[in-house]
């Protein structure tokens, strides 16, 4: 057990700094960018995993673990949507063999290099509103913020929005645990978390009944 403890110890610190950061860095973009709802549940998985390891940089570990619960309970609700719609592509989702000849991927990759951009002049600017607790940790929320507002901004598809309000609630939750890091306020933020998910199912299966009806008619 001690062994177990010290291995994790060491591990954890290098798996919640740049190494998180860069895993942040990349899922979200994917996000933003790919339709393809497999891709897009593998996505959010991993970015939820480090996204909770970057939580360990404010939190206490404990309460850090209350985030990765929220954030797994998030995802299966998330999951278990995708899977009653079926894992085929939408009808406005974008097809493997179109990927680099479609114009609305290449403004997708455009807008989330804009993104990145704008998240990484806050920090070097400091014109942010919150206490910079280490560079990575405020690199990452702000990435976060940024790419989940230009998912809001370049998408009408349910699930993609909710994801984009989840990915953004996370990034400001990071920045607003170092103000306020009590156990409450985690507990409130994971609880709309889990309101938000299950609104996007909702949402989700209403808007492609909706959508099969305008079809058939």
């Amino acid at each position: 057990m001690n062994s177990a403890s010290q291995i994790i110890e060491v591990l954890l610190p290098l798996g919640s700094g740049y190494v998180a950061v860069v895993a942040v860095s990349i899922m979200a973009p994917i996000l933003v960018v790919v339709d393809d709802r497999r891709l897009v549940i593998v996505a959010l998985a991993v970015l939820y995993l480090f996204v909770s390891l970057l939580f360990t940089n404010v939190l206490a570990p404990q309460i850090a673990g209350i985030k990765l619960i929220v954030y797994m309970v998030v995802w299966i609700i998330i999951f278990i949507c995708v899977q009653q719609k079926g894992w085929r592509y939408g009808e406005y989702s974008n097809e493997i063999g179109g990927l680099i000849v479609s114009a609305k991927i290449r403004f997708r990759v455009f807008a989330v290099i804009v993104a990145g951009l704008v998240g990484w002049q806050l920090i070097e600017t400091g014109k942010l509103p919150f206490p910079i607790v280490a560079e990575s940790v405020t690199f990452g929320a702000t990435q976060l913020v940024c790419q989940g507002l230009m998912l809001l901004a370049i998408t009408r598809q349910p699930l993609k929005v909710g994801i984009g309000i989840l990915i953004m609630f996370s990034g400001f939750g990071l920045l607003y645990s170092a103000v306020e890091p009590a156990l409450m306020v985690v507990g409130m933020l994971g609880l709309i978390d889990i309101a938000v998910a299950l609104v996007i199912c909702y949402l989700e299966l209403v808007w492609e009944t909706n959508t099969n009806k305008e079809v058939s008619t």
